[in-house]
């Protein structure tokens, strides 16, 4: 139905709304034991919008609104979508809320391929990590003498597809041992290698912001 036109999505949200009904431990955002702010992106206006206050599941379920795949969500009556559209990595928000020191974990970055990705689905996918990864290099150099960014660093090399669930607990293990040793560099004062397009074979290459 969703091909045709007859809905805006592909998927059900029932699933995703029984996970986290099960789990979420507070019903409304400005309940949260840590101060907790969602961003979604609203449809007709194209702008993000963070939610601070409100329905705790109704906030993550449009927050987590992937286009097409997802229904929206009805906001106070704006339809919401998924805030990775609008602002994947929301420095800017946490910068104005008052935060000093910003930690982001990318759950993907731009890697060197041997080849080029295969069938549509896989380039569109690696196309979207391109602008996602570009879009978050030009926050991190607008706001760098604001506040203190520390990037941690996504698995790399990542051969694993994304739409490929088997790998979860490796992924999960080499992001905990990558992240620990980039923390352990932070704290002993040493030069990191700022987030970039990896090249495997002559080393790492920022990618060129224009």
């Amino acid at each position: 139905m969703g091909f045709f036109g007859a809905r805006d999505h592909l998927v059900s949200d029932r699933g995703l709304r029984r996970l986290l009904q099960r789990h979420l431990e507070f019903g409304r955002l400005e309940r949260a034991p840590v101060p907790l702010h969602v961003i979604a992106t609203e449809v007709l206006r194209g702008r993000e919008l963070r939610l601070s206050r409100g329905d705790a599941v109704e906030a993550v379920m449009a927050s987590a609104a992937i286009p097409g795949v997802f229904p929206a969500v009805c906001w106070k009556g704006r339809e919401l979508i998924d805030g990775g559209v609008s602002n994947n990595t929301p420095i800017a928000h946490a910068v104005e809320l008052g935060a000093e020191t910003v930690y982001v974990l990318p759950t993907g970055s731009a890697c060197d391929l041997p080849e080029p990705p295969r069938g549509a689905v896989a380039m569109l996918l690696h196309a979207m990590n391109l602008l996602v990864t570009r879009c978050l290099l030009v926050e991190i150099e607008l706001l760098r003498d604001k506040a203190r960014l520390i990037v941690l660093p996504p698995p790399c090399p990542l051969r694993v597809q994304p739409v490929d669930f088997g790998h979860a607990d490796e992924l999960i293990h080499r992001g905990l041992e990558d992240g620990r040793e980039h923390l352990d560099a932070v704290e002993t004062g040493e030069d990191l290698v700022p987030l970039s397009v990896t090249t495997h074979e002559r080393g790492r290459e920022p990618l060129a912001v224009a």
